[in-house]
């Protein structure tokens, strides 16, 4: 398999219909902030994590490729790890998968380190796991330590990009989503102001900055307009042969991803199952927009 920042064939064609199967999954995808990532730099991206699959998708709105780490038990089958690689994602354990595990780790921050050198972004969860409700997990010290690595061993500068992900809704589809990028981190620079200070207490202080940061481009609910309820009753009645319609059509989609969702004690994969039913069944996209649209507008109504 090529390294993660080398060529992979199809992978462009892929990351296109991905992109776009994403934002199928939502009424409105909004992305700000894309001028403060540094061009041609080494760049860490670290956003916070509340939905799964859903997450790194929507950074995938970011242009060009972007490394990512995932937890490392989904590479236990051979031919799933291929595919994640393909897609540049890399393993990395967690403090769960015990010591033996994690110790593998750095053979995997060699390869991020290398990814950096050549100038592709690496996107890394902070909080070490995903939390589908407003606000945020503590940040853990992983992300800053490779930052470290990088800046001695590569002698330039290594840059952290906050970045806050706002779902209006956690579970529900065709709900608004917005993600904000914030002014970099350079982590040598970071260092040198808070010379004389132990090493455990700068990573301490650089976990609260960032997830400081990360909080306040997230930023609060999103705000809700409707009109006067009487129009929006006549339209509800108005509306309701579209609904049929559009529930008929929608229905290859909708009824397995009951089925899938009941199955599932995490619901934070919703978003996700939504965005593997839109990429397996397109023909099919408009109708459950469209169903998913009306059912929100029913929903809202009462």
């Amino acid at each position: 398999m090529p390294k993660i920042w080398e060529k992979h064939r199809g992978y462009k064609v892929a990351r296109a219909y991905a992109d776009f199967i994403t934002r199928t999954c939502f009424r409105s995808l909004r992305v700000e902030g894309l001028e403060n990532i540094p061009r041609g730099s080494a760049v860490l991206l670290a956003p916070n994590h509340c939905a799964t699959l859903m997450d790194p998708l929507l950074q995938m709105q970011i242009p060009g490729p972007i490394g990512f780490g995932a937890r490392s038990d989904i590479f236990k089958n051979p031919k799933t790890a291929r595919l994640l690689r393909w897609m540049r994602i890399v393993p990395l354990a967690r403090e769960r998968n015990g010591l033996a595990e994690v110790a593998k780790n750095f053979e995997v921050f060699k390869e991020i380190i290398d990814c950096l050198d050549h100038g592709m972004p690496f996107c890394m969860y902070a909080e070490g796991t995903h939390h589908p409700a407003p606000g945020m997990l503590p940040v853990k010290k992983g992300l800053f330590r490779v930052a470290k690595m990088a800046s001695d061993q590569l002698g330039k500068p290594i840059y952290i990009v906050p970045i806050g992900s706002n779902y209006e809704d956690f579970f529900r589809g065709q709900t608004r989503v917005r993600m904000r990028i914030g002014e970099p981190m350079e982590i040598a620079r970071e260092f040198a102001r808070r010379e004389g200070k132990t090493e455990a207490e700068i990573y301490h202080e650089l976990c609260e900055q960032l997830r400081e940061r990360d909080l306040a481009l997230i930023g609060g609910p999103m705000p809700r307009r409707q009109g006067p309820k009487v129009l929006r009753v006549a339209g509800a009645v108005l509306s309701l042969p579209l609904f049929a319609v559009c529930a008929a059509g929608a229905l290859p989609i909708w009824l397995p991803y009951l089925l899938i969702m009941r199955g599932m004690q995490d619901k934070a994969w919703a978003h996700t199952v939504r965005f593997g039913l839109h990429f397996a069944l397109p023909l099919f996209i408009p109708f459950h927009i469209g169903f998913e649209r009306l059912v929100n507008f029913y929903r809202n109504l009462f």
